[in-house]
């Protein structure tokens, strides 16, 4: 269960998602945490969703807005099996 944490500062959306853990970051951690199987063979994908939190938050301060790669990001027009 998640639910929503403010603080009263000014975020971006992504910002917003990783403070209250709905971002996608978050959730693949989740899934590598919950998923007994996965383990240590996906330490490396857990330490490498923690660096890309870090460095999304280190731009959207510098910058104060999400980098382009989050903010203009758009689902793929057609989806493999989907018309």
């Amino acid at each position: 269960m998640r639910g929503y944490k403010e603080q009263g500062n000014i975020n971006t959306p992504l910002e917003l998602a990783m403070n209250n853990q709905v971002d996608r970051f978050s959730l693949v951690i989740d899934v590598i945490n919950r998923v007994p199987s996965l383990g240590y063979r996906a330490a490396h994908l857990k330490e490498q969703m923690k660096e890309e939190m870090l460095r999304n938050r280190s731009y959207a301060y510098t910058h104060g807005t999400d980098a382009e790669a989050v903010s203009q990001w758009t689902w793929p027009q057609e989806i493999q099996g989907t018309p």
